[in-house]
């Protein structure tokens, strides 16, 4: 079995699934969000992390770094960053964690290893294993070899997807998941094209198909981002095409956070600034358009 591309492990969440979980965070995304909280995981490799207000200014990652990728600016931000090749080096060197190298290659045993130790509190509450990113579902084989290994030990699994890749892969998947939580960001083409990327017909279709193809729980989630999709006329079209997904459990709109601005920073990357949270009042109110067509769990 090939080695997976995971850039972060989390133990003890409660957002994604039921009960006490753990999150294993696949790199690679085959879309391209504006507003993506995880930005590193957006490119198919590695990314290099740099926070300058955490550098004592040793100078070790630059002795260590043997490609001059960490030449900084007056300002302290790095200025050769395109010259990364991810080998971690500098990382090794940087004691007060100001560089990050996120997305590395991990074993299947190393991964289930951290999934195991938790078994007893997924017991416990009723939780389990989410496998999230980036897009799970581009590591097809080394994602159904976890969800194959989980349900031999009987621990509850869940998918995280927004569904932009042939249907296939998912399909492989499906035997080995308990829920899937599919982000349907939109229905307008015109979002898709301006913030999304992607391929718009895949991830409706992909929705589509699970009606007859999986047997598990569908959940689909939808971000509600101010200054995009934060209007009854979008959250109406969403769930007006849900009516006919006849096996979904609920529909849940979650509101855009702005919490990974600093990622964005980390990264040299900007982080549009027309992006805002809606408020609790357009929340409630985009959740009752919605609950005129699907069942609908609020926010």
């Amino acid at each position: 079995m090939a080695n997976g591309l995971v850039f972060d492990i989390q133990p003890f969440t409660v957002h994604d699934g039921p009960g006490i979980r753990t999150t294993v965070f696949f790199q690679g995304c085959s879309c391209s969000c504006s507003w993506c909280h995880n930005p590193e995981s957006q490119r198919e490799r590695g990314v290099l992390e740099y926070y300058p207000a955490r550098c004592i200014g040793c100078g070790n990652c630059q002795k260590a770094c043997q490609h001059q990728a960490l030449q900084r600016d007056d300002q302290g931000n790095l200025q050769t960053r395109e010259l990364c090749t991810y080998c971690g080096d500098c990382v090794s060197t940087c004691y007060s964690q100001a560089l990050l190298l996120k997305g590395r290659s991990r074993s299947l045993s190393d991964v289930l290893e951290v999934l195991l130790a938790d078994q007893i509190y997924y017991e416990e509450s009723g939780g389990g294993v989410t496998l999230s990113g980036g897009e799970p579902v581009l590591q097809q084989s080394f994602a159904q070899a976890l969800l194959q290994q989980c349900k031999a030990k009987r621990i509850h699994t869940a998918l995280q997807t927004a569904g932009n890749y042939p249907f296939e892969q998912l399909h492989s998947l499906l035997p080995w998941t308990d829920l899937i939580m599919y982000d349907l960001k939109a229905y307008s083409p015109e979002i898709y094209e301006e913030y999304i990327g992607g391929d718009r017909s895949l991830m409706l279709g992909n929705l589509q198909q699970l009606v007859t193809k999986y047997h598990g729980d569908l959940i689909v989630r939808t971000p509600v981002i101010g200054g995009v999709n934060a209007n009854p006329e979008e959250i109406a079209a969403i769930a007006r095409f849900l009516q006919d997904i006849s096996t979904l459990s609920y529909y849940q709109l979650i509101p855009y956070h702005s919490l990974g601005a600093v990622k964005y920073e980390a990264l040299g990357l900007q982080l549009p600034d027309h992006f805002y949270t809606p408020s609790r009042e357009v929340m409630q109110h985009l959740e009752q358009v919605a609950a005129t067509y699907v069942t609908v769990n609020p926010s």
